[in-house]
């Protein structure tokens, strides 16, 4: 099992991540995968949910480096959280050094659900220290404008954003990974079938719009699992996203 090595990136209790380094040496080839877990943008939710990927993808021979961000009943909501995954992925050039000579060219993104908001918004980021060579997004919350006739505002979403989408649209659009392409990184979305908490219609709307903008942006809709199946190490969801973010050559 990968020892754990914690970081703080910031003064708050909750501006930390933890370090899994594999087995092996590492040095400036080894990839560096920045998980970033989901739960709503709550509280309630933490890093531990990231826990047992981090684990398999040092144990699969990577650097797996599991956010914690400020969140909704825990420190922080918008811009927090976005200011939040900005300083964590430049931990890996900075305090990260001190513990694993890696290098910054090739710093993978993966999130689920809340967390493939935070890291596929992350991608449209400039003038970070480091750059994403990857984003790996699992069943994320990729459009956070309002559908359908009624324009109602997911709760989630409109705590997180502390206001409605009716009285400043422009603040959700801004927080939206589908107004952002295109983002010039390559973008693989995940997402199961049947999942009920967040559709992939989210998924399929980012691809094609991430496409028409001229991204490399792909979609893998899998059959019969749903929204948590990224949390099972015996799904299809888990085993596809570690090939997603763990594969040399770029392509599942």
């Amino acid at each position: 099992m990968s020892a754990r090595i914690k970081i703080a990136y910031g003064e708050h209790s909750e501006q930390f991540g933890h370090l899994y380094l594999p087995a092996e040496p590492v040095d400036a080839t080894t990839p560096v995968v920045v998980i970033v877990h989901g739960g709503f943008w709550s509280g309630q939710y933490g890093s531990n949910l990231g826990t047992q990927f981090a684990r398999a993808v040092a144990g699969a021979g990577a650097v797996a480096w599991n956010i914690e961000y400020r969140r909704v009943g825990a420190g922080g909501h918008w811009p927090q959280m976005q200011q939040d995954v900005r300083a964590a992925l430049d931990v890996v050039a900075g305090d990260l050094q001190r513990h694993a000579p890696v290098g910054i060219d090739d710093v993978r993104v993966i999130g689920h659900s809340a967390g493939g908001h935070l890291a596929v918004w992350l991608g449209g980021e400039t003038g970070t220290e480091v750059r994403p060579s990857r984003i790996v997004s699992q069943a994320g919350v990729l459009d956070l404008e309002p559908r359908g006739a009624s324009r109602k505002t997911n709760p989630a979403v409109e705590a997180l954003l502390q206001v409605s989408y009716q009285d400043d649209p422009e603040r959700y659009r801004s927080a939206s990974p589908a107004a952002r392409a295109p983002i010039g990184i390559p973008t693989i979305c995940l997402h199961g079938f049947d999942d009920v908490q967040v559709p992939s219609a989210h998924s399929e709307r980012y691809v094609a719009a991430a496409r028409a903008a001229g991204d490399d942006a792909r979609l893998t809709i899998v059959p019969g699992e749903d929204h948590f199946a990224f949390l099972d190490p015996a799904s299809q969801c888990w085993r596809l996203s570690l090939a997603a973010v763990l594969d040399r050559s770029g392509e599942q």
